[in-house]
């Protein structure tokens, strides 16, 4: 049973360099993980709103949003190891103003900054991935460096479980986590500059909206569902009462089943139909809200995090695999970009909704927007398909 499973995940056909981007990935994983929910959690201790914890949190996609429209400029110019080195300090500048200056104005100037550099430092990987890959390995190589990516998020609210917030253990851990996120890039120097970008346009180019505008839609909507989640599902469950320990680890084992399924999600990306398996990831992001709708306990809480993990990690997977199938590899890293543009637009706008809505209806409005939304994404893909016919 394990040879067929190995048989079946085929991870041998990846190229190499991807697994060294994935070293990366998983550290970039852990920094963001860990720093952003301190901070949501310090947010809500300090006593700011739903909306405002979600307008700072839109701060951060707004950056990453921008970064699309010169990413490709960026990596003409300097190259994919520059554009890492140049992102990751920047991005070290804004963490140490965050932890000096712990105010609502500064802190979404530095979600700002901090997303661009890391809109940059996220086209740059997801291009890379979708260059060195096949069609027929492309589903399992994004879902290999997408777990990375991941695990490394989950570790951060992990460590949030272990020591807690409080004393200067957050900044302590921070500071190391930077650093070796820092040093695993300057490691695989020589493996980043043995990929080699085609020369790209630099314009941005939005008729690939029409090429696939169900593959836009959908991630437009992961989008507000991931950043929504990201951002205020721990303060949905400190308003449940649960304590900054619980909601690290809850997160942290809801999540890493979607880590667990990534290998067989990507095989499977593989060999089925890419657009039903996007509309099967939809209906999980309905499933789990309709959970805490209804059932709030400690069990189903654990339940809808998995099924939100596995949907949220695989819907990014399958959508990126759908587009480099059919986008010219001389076009991968504009379409890349505005592919991220379009999904880093619904966690601009998620936050912002659903804090608002939270606002006024409780956690319950944080539940229900998600549904709502996902609903239409469903819907409005059901309406294509039928006027494609």
């Amino acid at each position: 049973m394990i040879n067929s499973i190995k048989r079946y995940i085929d991870l041998s056909s990846i190229n190499p360099s991807i697994k060294y981007l994935s070293i990366t990935a998983f550290f970039t994983g852990v920094v963001l993980g860990y720093f952003f929910t301190i901070i949501t959690i310090f947010q809500k201790y300090e006593g700011y709103s739903e909306l405002t914890i979600g307008i700072i949190a839109s701060s951060s996609a707004f950056g990453l949003m921008t970064a699309g429209f010169f990413v490709t400029y960026v990596l003409e110019k300097i190259g994919l190891y520059k554009t890492f080195i140049f992102s990751i300090l920047i991005q070290g500048i804004c963490i140490l103003s965050i932890c000096l200056f712990f105010n609502p104005i500064n802190l979404a100037f530095c979600y700002f900054i901090s997303g661009l550099m890391g809109g940059m430092n996220w086209m740059t990987m997801d291009t890379w991935v979708n260059i060195v890959s096949t069609n027929s390995n492309r589903g399992k190589a994004i879902g290999f460096y997408n777990s990375a990516i991941t695990i490394g998020f989950l570790m951060g609210p992990l460590f949030i479980g272990i020591f807690g917030v409080t004393g200067f253990i957050p900044f302590i851990i921070t500071g190391l986590f930077f650093f070796v996120r820092l040093l695993s890039v300057i490691l695989i120097k020589k493996h980043i500059n043995n990929v080699k970008i085609p020369r790209q346009a630099t314009n941005l180019d939005f008729s690939f909206l029409k090429i696939a505008p169900f593959i836009f839609l959908a991630i437009f909507i992961s989008g507000i569902d991931d950043s929504s989640f990201t951002a205020l599902f721990p303060v949905y469950m400190i308003n449940e009462l649960f304590s900054d320990k619980q909601i690290g680890i809850y997160i942290f084992i809801g999540g890493i089943f979607g880590v667990i399924v990534q290998p067989f999600i990507g095989a499977l990306t593989d060999r089925i139909n890419k657009r039903k398996l996007i509309f099967g990831l939809l209906y999980c992001h309905i499933l789990w809200p309709l959970i805490l709708i209804f059932y709030k306990n400690t069990f189903t809480t654990l339940i809808a995090i998995s099924i939100w993990g596995i949907a949220s990690i695989s819907l990014y997977t399958v959508a990126l695999a759908y587009l480099g199938e059919r986008i010219n590899i001389k076009k991968i890293a504009i379409a890349t970009s505005l592919f991220i543009i379009v999904y880093e637009a619904g966690e601009f706008l998620g936050p912002i909704i659903v804090g608002f809505i939270m606002d006024r209806l409780g956690n319950n409005g944080f539940l229900y927007t998600i549904f709502y939304f996902t609903i239409f994404s469903i819907v409005t893909g059901y309406i294509r398909n039928l006027t494609k016919k």
